[in-house]
């Protein structure tokens, strides 16, 4: 099955290089990237990197709602844009915890595991862009199972616009071989279970529609 995978996805990744702004693409990225785990409470949101544009605005209104009352970021590199975003947009410097070091999602779930601990965290919402959702959550559930983990995604306005189509379907595609890479070598398979409720696949059937942020083009895909 595994040397079925990979092929795949790399045609996938040819795919969304050649027909960058295919609709068929990217409804289906959607239909198998795209999960969504909301949670009206939670001990925590958190924050990862790779896009410090539209996550941290997402997480602080969230946060100015009332779904958690502390945030944590976590990615090298775009920590303290993060940070800023968040404090600029209402979330109180002693609500944030950083965690600079990580590098990719598996090392977020795992140098994040200590600090929620310490934190008495037995709930967090992650906060991450649509493609990643996945991957994310089963990284998270894998890597830290003493927490109950949603997600919920953001994307930048970038992405619904056509010129923007291109990027989020090559990052879409980019992701389809990270989902193979952590099946490989972390043992993380996210397409294996599911991950989200009866009630959000009902939604998402009838169509949902996502939240995006209006942010200038300036992003990478998460790791």
């Amino acid at each position: 099955m595994k040397k079925v995978i990979l092929p795949v996805a790399l045609v996938l990744v040819a795919c969304a290089f050649f027909m960058p702004r295919g609709d068929g693409f990217r409804r289906f990225w959607e239909k198998w990237l795209v999960v969504s785990v909301p949670m009206a409470h939670a001990d925590a949101l958190i924050v990862l990197g790779g896009e410090p544009l539209a996550r941290p605005q997402e997480a602080a209104r969230l946060y100015r709602e009332g779904i958690a009352p502390l945030v944590f970021v976590s990615g090298v590199g775009d920590h303290m844009e993060s940070r800023r975003i968040l404090i600029r947009n209402g979330v109180p410097d002693a609500a944030i915890r950083i965690e600079p070091d990580s590098f990719s999602t598996f090392t977020n779930a795992r140098y994040l595991r200590p600090l929620l601990r310490s934190d008495g965290i037995r709930s967090a919402l992650i906060v991450t862009s649509p493609f990643h959702t996945r991957r994310a959550l089963a990284t998270f559930r894998r890597v830290i199972p003493g927490v109950l983990f949603g997600v919920t995604d953001v994307s930048i306005g970038w992405w619904s616009r056509p010129e923007g189509q291109g990027d989020v379907n090559r990052f879409a595609a980019i992701e389809f071989l990270k989902t193979v890479e952590y099946w490989l070598f972390y043992g993380i398979a996210p397409f294996t279970y599911p991950l989200e409720s009866h009630a959000v696949k009902q939604i998402r059937k009838a169509g949902l529609n996502r939240r995006s942020t209006a942010f200038p083009k300036r992003l990478q895909p998460s790791v």
